[in-house]
């Protein structure tokens, strides 16, 4: 059951195969259909360094800093986060970091998600809701355009868009299967493309209870394949529109088969 918690939380899509097993060994770029949509994310991936390079990679760590603005513009709280990730065969995640004097970490085993503070788990709702969602959403959203070809997507091109952003992109709108993921039927989400490359440029996200439009700045390649480098979330409306610049996510440090433990998976 998905815990819905706040915009951070709310991008949380591990698309593995829900409630649906596939039974078969299915390259993923197959599950892309035969037409514009299908096209476009075939494209994308290539420019980032191709469907081949990335599914060598067994894992993946990088620091996120993230800033939180107020409405004047100012940063009124930064955070300095580890991620650890094993990204295949299945998923598995370790996030780190400090407020004040206090440690947290989060362990996601891929059956289960907890968080500790201190050591200690943090039993409470939000702290179960935020073990869940922010190991698969932080993974989710470093992962793009890669994880467009998971089980229960659903992809339809919209055309040019020359209105939500600063120039005129490729919009893809995604939906998800029902039981597909964590949160399959109830987000809709726009990716948006550049016209020219297919260079990921955004996207916007219709969470039920609000909406959040992302942009990607700039952009580093690590081991063959592009990732971004920042990225600035604001809060929007129905219209696609910036309302206020929310936070800044900056990444550093990132690479590829650090050849984790299996002990920096296993849950405290």
């Amino acid at each position: 059951m998905i815990r819905t918690i706040g915009i951070l939380f709310l991008m949380t899509l591990m698309l593995s195969c829900g409630s649906k097993v596939e039974t078969e060994v299915i390259n993923p770029m197959d599950r892309l259909s035969d037409d514009v949509s299908g096209d476009v994310v075939r494209k994308a991936i290539a420019y980032v360094g191709g469907w081949d390079t990335w599914e060598n990679k067994k894992d993946f760590s990088f620091y996120k800093n993230i800033s939180a603005i107020d409405s004047t513009g100012a940063v009124i709280r930064k955070t300095r986060q580890l991620h650890q990730y094993k990204l295949g065969p299945s998923f598995q995640g370790r996030m780190t970091w400090k407020v004040g004097d206090d440690d947290f970490v989060i362990v996601n085993n891929g059956a289960e998600a907890k968080k500790y503070k201190n050591g200690i788990e943090l039993t409470d709702d939000k702290s179960k809701n935020e073990a869940w969602n922010s190991s698969y959403g932080s993974n989710y959203v470093i992962a793009m355009p890669f994880k467009l070809t998971d089980p229960g997507v659903i992809l339809s091109y919209e055309g040019v868009d020359s209105t939500t952003l600063s120039k005129p992109v490729h919009s893809l709108k995604v939906d998800y299967e029902k039981g597909a993921g964590s949160t399959g039927g109830m987000h809709k989400w726009w990716y948006y493309f550049d016209l020219e490359t297919y260079d990921l440029v955004g996207n916007y996200l219709d969470y039920g209870t609000g909406h959040s439009l992302t942009t990607y700045e700039t952009f580093t390649k690590v081991d063959g394949i592009r990732l971004h480098l920042k990225r600035f979330s604001y809060a929007s409306n129905d219209k696609k529109e910036k309302v206020q610049l929310k936070t800044i996510y900056e990444n550093e440090e990132m690479s590829f088969d650090n050849q984790f433990k299996p002990s920096t998976f296993q849950l405290l």
